[in-house]
């Protein structure tokens, strides 16, 4: 199969496509943020960022955590060539979704005054704006079985387009709306995005698979089809749902023993370090797990995995070494002067997404192969411990206290997941990905240790640059390294695995 031939090449390529999106898309964030810090203050934007949560836990539910298993069963039968079953599984989750959301979405927003005093502790003062940010749930979840099917079939030139076209359009909405009317304008901002994302999606899939995939057809409609996704249903629904009510409680712990303030900072540190990272993980869904699945052998799919592990232990640590270091000056320049609390924050918080990253990476061989209850279990432990973590520090160290725990329970995590996947089929890492690991490590570590010992200037600054040198003295010893970095500044095919 060509989707396993050359792993390496197809899933840097793929990376690359998505991560010049994720740039525009980035600055559409960058645009978002820095109004609403403007506009809505610390506080205003720690009460955005609550709702986003809420409208995160909605929208799961909505989806029934369906779309890891719609990619999966997709790629099977895109691969199989098997038309009429693509046809099934489209229709089938159009309209069981598409009803479910709508019905969830109205359920939420009858129940908005209880939700809202338990977000935020306000009896119930921001129930309106709990309402209209469910608007778009319909539009997002609908828009999901799109993606499914464009990440089936690999085509990363549709997702891509997808994301800047709504990012940009969602932003200038956004951009328009916040000034005149506050935080109904910002949420207004974020139902674009969702609707442009479903307009934008729609029509791709209809020009790529045909328009029968954007009609779904009631005869079409198969109980069995939703029996077959239970498993990657329940996997799906239980990971997100422990990630955003572990964002949520955290929150709402530090709310209560800060202040909502200290929770805009806290949410935007999070916000920093994992959002705006958000190729990542758009590319391990989006590319990464089909060609999982598309491996022809253990061997195949370890090769995989490494390979995959490898690129981001080529491409993130520098990034993520200059967000460590610059995190004064980005806190000012994307949010404001009031936000550079977070800088220290992200000294926790952005080697902690190299972790969550590299665990989530190791772990998605386990979905491809349909071990779904250790993949499930493995974040349910990283985000549980993070609540607990965060419950025992936060009003000993403070936030500080709280970011620490979620690099704790980060780093144990991918330890988990390798080990979980060595105990299901033969992954091992190869030398030269232990050798990138050992150099990230290096760098962050130096990097953080620098970051909380100078304040930013001369002195952190030259710490890091030397420790940046090592690194890529280190790194480019390997030959896959400096073909891979060469290839994908000049935009060309990166190197197969050996």
């Amino acid at each position: 199969m060509s989707g396993s031939a050359q792993p390496s090449g197809g899933f840097a390529r793929a990376f690359t496509s998505l991560s010049l999106a994720s740039a525009v898309s980035m600055a559409a964030n960058l645009v978002r943020g820095k109004l609403a810090a403007l506009f809505l203050g610390p506080a205003g934007v720690g009460i955005f960022n609550q709702l986003s949560v809420m409208w995160n836990l909605f929208q799961t539910g909505g989806s029934l955590g369906a779309f890891n298993g719609l990619v999966q069963h997709g790629t099977e039968a895109t691969v199989a060539n098997e038309e009429a079953a693509l046809h099934r599984l489209a229709s089938t989750w159009w309209i069981l979704l598409t009803v479910f959301s709508c019905l969830l979405a109205a359920v939420g927003a009858l129940a908005s005054a209880v939700i809202s005093n338990w977000l935020l502790g306000d009896h119930g003062a921001h129930a309106g704006l709990v309402a209209l940010m469910l608007v778009s749930i319909p539009f997002a979840v609908t828009g999901q079985i799109y993606r499914a099917l464009l990440s089936a079939g690999r085509l990363v030139p549709q997702l891509v387009r997808a994301q800047i076209i709504s990012d940009v359009g969602g932003g200038i909405v956004f951009a328009a709306l916040v000034p005149v009317l506050g935080l109904p304008g910002a949420i207004l901002g974020f139902a674009a995005i969702h609707l442009i994302a479903y307009l934008t999606m729609a029509l791709s899939v209809r020009r790529k698979l045909g328009a029968a995939y954007v009609r779904p057809r009631r005869a079409d409609f198969r109980w069995s089809v939703v029996r077959s996704n239970i498993g990657f249903g329940a996997s799906g629904l239980a990971l997100i749902a422990f990630s955003n009510l572990s964002v949520a409680i955290v929150s709402r712990l530090v709310i209560d023993e800060l202040g909502i303030e200290a929770n805009g900072i806290f949410s935007n540190a999070w916000r920093v370090a994992s959002v705006y990272l958000g190729a990542v993980t758009t590319t391990a869904v989006s590319y990464y797990l089909p060609t999982l699945t598309r491996a022809e052998s253990d061997a195949r799919m370890s090769a995989d995995v490494n390979s995959a592990l490898r690129f981001y232990l080529y491409v993130l640590p520098l990034l993520m070494a200059g967000i460590m270091t610059a995190g004064e000056p980005i806190a000012w320049l994307i949010l404001s002067a009031k936000f550079i609390p977070i800088a220290p924050l992200l000294l926790l918080f952005v080697p902690a997404e190299l972790m969550r990253i590299l665990a989530e990476t190791s772990a998605m061989a386990l979905l491809a192969k349909r071990h779904l209850r250790p993949f499930t279990w493995m974040f349910a432990f990283l985000y549980g411990g993070f609540v607990v973590g965060a419950a025992i520090a936060l009003p000993v160290f403070g936030l500080i206290g709280a970011a620490a725990a979620y690099g704790l329970f980060a780093t144990l995590t991918a330890v988990l997941a390798f080990a979980a996947c060595r105990s299901y089929f033969p992954l091992a890492l190869e030398r030269r990905t232990l050798s990138g690991l050992a150099g990230a490590v290096g760098l962050l570590g130096v990097t953080m240790a620098a970051g909380f010992i100078f304040p930013f200037g001369a002195a952190r600054l030259i710490v890091v640059i030397a420790a940046s040198g090592t690194w890529l003295a280190w790194t480019l010893r390997d030959d896959d390294a400096r073909e891979m970095m060469a290839k994908l500044k000049l935009g060309g095919r990166p190197p197969t695995a050996r």
